[in-house]
């Protein structure tokens, strides 16, 4: 199911001139402009088609910041009009006269607030000490669904004792619930409709809640408290607004991923959709049911895609974004059955959709050598460009190569190969990225770090071992028990075909990859020695220690089983720790002392054990980070740590590559 036009990419001699071109047409990257490239990463359609409202995403350097702001934009003209930036999530009244907001004070609270369908005419809607989540339109226009929370943090405990549980997250845990809320527009008056010890979403749950088409209840998503990971223990329910009473909508056990696509009421009749792993079990693929029948099967992708995935109603069917092979593509589902049906290509993806009752889609478009625009899809007609952002003046821009290759098992196994636009690429340096997840996938969009490489002379390869996203159901159950041995053998086969394509001089490899990358960089230094340099960031190394302390333990529960505490020898068997004196590849970790999700405590670990070992290592640990860094200085930093490491060992002094003084 996979592209033969991107598949078979471009020959060698074809790369070269493309390459030659394109570095004649453009000056190199530099690490700025890969940080500030901007971005489309929302639509919102208005239901009459006739014009959407657009999130333009970029990175102020100066202030520190990433930027958001919606422009309200004519589908007919591509005209563009820019919208206050302290204005976010709209939504679009059912009659499409007015929108609501989400507006941000000082201290992080939102309220909700009202416009008329040019952004104009400004008014509060709430103005309570809570704060709104997310919310949703009723069919009618005078009512929205509100999911809120506290404003204001809780008293301070001070008691010396917490009570902790399995799933509590070791840095906060006593997070605030969330509670469903119905507000009369016309009165600005809200009613609370939830009335129990249930969260109503949560970190990893939050979404906008769905009403039925009478307006008699309200689909929504809770959780037995907002811990980030009791989402292993959500519902699927719907409120009747009348009284309250709560009707569980999938009637058995199941499991959905982080962000996975909420219960959502069809616009007409009574049909319920959503999403869960088709079989129950923790690493499967996630499909889209409807009525409790599974309406995806027939087409072996999944609904998740990392938190990709999305779906929505389009009057009597469904529209869906999965990822198939390196693309997140749009399909047109039917509830009645038969297989979907795709909307669009594979040498690009979809990041984001929006559809009008009439029929019309607006959806956010990129591909590996073009940024983000918005398009627009009629039925029976050819997608139509409506945005020309033209973010890139001036700079070169090199092809992407999607490259294939036989595992040991048989198994066809892809990639991406960025071709170097200066020098002979076959004697260029070649940087390796395994990617995070382990169910994520590199897909075929934008990527500005691989255009900084490239067009300094640099090769970027980034495969999809077994494991990753877009191969369909078996590739999720390979690495149950096996999630160092079977990707790694993988994604050095991957680096072979690289080199036997005439791309990259083998004694020039480098590796670097965070979170499960961060992972998979260590485990293969572990076990194998050909890179000149590593670089591991927000790595797990150690599974149990990381199991006992993250707020998403599933992780490892998903491939290790329901208690892996309980069999340690299994976990140190895949655990890059237990091999950390084999190591003799130059390493750096790179840790945030703010994460999470991969406690910083295993980098540590990591380092000391590796330079006990020997092997030259530097930790290098980040005070405002989490899980990476969330603020674009810090991207930029991160980069240049990396870039600059595999430049003090024989890699390229490339602009910008310079580590921590």
């Amino acid at each position: 199911m996979i592209s033969r036009s991107l598949a078979a990419g471009l020959g060698l001699a074809a790369a070269v001139i493309a390459a030659r071109t394109a570095a004649a047409q453009g000056r190199p990257w530099t690490l700025g402009d890969a940080v500030q490239v901007e971005s489309i990463d929302d639509v919102q359609i208005a239901p009459d088609g006739s014009v959407a409202l657009i999130a333009v995403s970029r990175a102020d350097l100066t202030r520190n910041e990433f930027m958001r702001v919606y422009q309200l934009v004519d589908l007919a003209s591509g005209k563009l009009t820019a919208l206050p930036g302290r204005l976010q999530n709209p939504r679009w009244s059912p009659g499409g006269t007015s929108i609501a907001w989400l507006q941000r004070a000082r201290t992080g609270a939102a309220a909700i607030v009202l416009t008329n369908a040019r952004g104009g005419a400004e008014r509060a809607l709430t103005a309570s000490p809570r704060s709104v989540v997310a919310f949703r339109w009723s069919p009618d226009g005078k009512r929205l669904a509100a999911i809120e929370t506290p404003a204001a943090p809780a008293v301070a405990d001070q008691a010396r004792f917490r009570w902790m549980t399995p799933e509590s997250d070791y840095r906060d845990t006593r997070p605030r619930k969330r509670e469903v809320y119905v507000i009369d527009v016309e009165r600005r008056t809200e009613a609370l409709l939830t009335h129990d010890s249930w969260s109503y979403g949560g970190p990893a749950t939050d979404h906008d809640p769905s009403w039925s088409a009478d307006g008699a209840r309200i689909a929504v998503v809770r959780q037995p408290s907002p811990l980030y990971g009791e989402f292993e223990h959500a519902q699927y329910v719907a409120i009747r607004v009348r009284d309250g009473e709560i009707e569980d909508l999938v009637g058995h056990a199941f499991f959905a991923y982080p962000l996975s696509v909420p219960p959502m009421f069809a616009p007409e009749g009574d049909a319920i959709a959503y999403t869960h792993t088709w079989d129950g079990a923790l690493p499967s693929r996630e499909d889209l049911f409807v009525g409790g029948r599974d309406v995806t099967a027939p087409l072996d992708r999944d609904l998740w895609s990392c938190t990709s995935g999305a779906a929505a109603w389009q009057k009597d069917s469904l529209l869906a974004s999965m990822m198939d092979g390196v693309a997140l593509r749009l399909y047109r589902v039917d509830p009645g059955g038969g297989a979907p049906r795709p909307l669009t290509s594979q040498d690009g993806s979809v990041a984001a959709f929006s559809a009008a009752p009439g029929g019309r889609i607006a959806y956010v478009w990129n591909a590996p050598t073009t940024p983000s625009e918005l398009y627009v899809l009629d039925p029976g007609q050819a997608p139509r460009q409506v945005t020309h952002l033209g973010a890139l003046p001036g700079l070169a821009i090199a092809p992407t190569r999607y490259i294939e290759w036989r595992a040991d098992d048989g198994r066809t196994i892809h990639g991406q190969l960025t071709v170097p636009i200066t020098g002979d690429p076959r004697t260029a340096p070649l940087v390796v990225e395994p990617h995070g997840g382990p169910q994520c996938a590199d897909d075929a969009s934008f990527n500005s770090f691989g255009q900084y490489l490239a067009s300094n002379g640099v090769a970027y390869f980034r495969p999809d071992p077994r494991g990753s996203d877009g191969y369909g159901d078996w590739s999720y159950k390979a690495i149950v028990g096996n999630t160092g041995d079977g990707p790694m053998a993988d994604d050095l086969a991957g680096v072979a075909a690289v080199l036997a394509s005439g791309v990259g001089d083998k004694d020039r490899l480098f590796l670097e990859g965070g979170s499960y990358g961060g992972y998979l960089t260590a485990w293969i230094i572990t076990h194998d020695h050909r890179f000149k340099a590593a670089v591991a960031a927000i790595p797990l190394t150690d599974l149990l220690l990381d199991y006992t302390l993250t707020e998403s333990p599933n992780i490892t529960r998903r491939f290790y089983g329901a208690r892996p505490a309980l069999d340690p020898g299994l976990l140190s068997r895949d655990s890059p720790i237990t091999y950390a004196g084999a190591t003799r590849t130059p390493l750096l970790v790179m840790i945030g002392l703010l994460d999470t999700r991969a406690p910083y405590v295993q980098g540590i670990e990591f380092y000391k054990a590796v330079a006990e070992s020997g092997a030259e290592t530097r930790l290098l640990a980040d005070a405002q980070a989490g899980h990476g860094p969330s603020d674009p200085k810090g991207v930029l930093a991160w980069n240049q740590a990396i870039v600059g490491w595999f430049a003090a060992h024989g890699g390229p002094a490339l602009p910008g590559a310079e580590l921590p003084k």
